[in-house]
């Protein structure tokens, strides 16, 4: 653990019947922010957006990004062994909330992955009691890297139980109030 830094609780994995969600590792996201595969990366694991989340995250020290449970996580394939995208947080709870993020690589959309990650990571964080709702962002448009676009994003988001939130930024804003 780096110096100067509080102790924290490792993250637990989340389990679903075809994910894990777990830490990345150090060599994970080196790999993620260099936009290099490693062997047990699905074919077009790690996406633009995910690179640019693990520059980020080593710009920052990496600490909060492997090691806090309000970190974003490795989606691995259980079937595969595959590291198939990232999900989770974006930073602990701010005023109530926290804003989830993810990805799912191309080669395993539409099938229903990003739906099992996405009730997963709502699950973890209503476990805690300050968390009063959920929310996500997303592009009005389809960035360079996704020819799919956001629609399979907003459907995700909305079968799950999101409804489109107030935004006074460009993205859209999905919001889930604790249940």
């Amino acid at each position: 653990m780096m110096d100067g830094l509080p102790e924290q609780e490792m993250p637990r994995p989340l389990r679903t019947g075809r994910l894990e969600l777990r830490p990345l590792t150090r060599d994970e996201l080196e790999a993620v922010a260099a936009g290099r595969a490693l062997p047990h990366f699905a074919e077009g694991f790690p996406s633009p957006a995910d690179r640019d989340w693990a520059r980020g995250a080593i710009e920052a020290g990496g600490h909060f990004f492997t090691e806090s449970p309000y970190s974003r996580y490795a989606a691995v394939e259980l079937a595969s062994g595959e590291v198939v995208g990232t999900g989770g947080f974006s930073a602990p709870p701010m005023n109530g909330e926290l804003e989830i993020e993810g990805s799912v690589a191309a080669s395993r959309r539409g099938r229903g992955l990003a739906a099992e990650g996405l009730r997963a990571v709502v699950a973890r964080a209503f476990e805690d009691p300050r968390v009063l709702a959920v929310h996500a962002s997303v592009p009005p448009v389809p960035a360079d890297d996704d020819a799919a676009g956001p629609e399979p994003a907003r459907r995700v988001l909305l079968g799950a139980g999101f409804t489109p939130s107030p935004s006074e930024g460009v993205e859209d804003v999905y919001r889930l109030p604790r249940p």
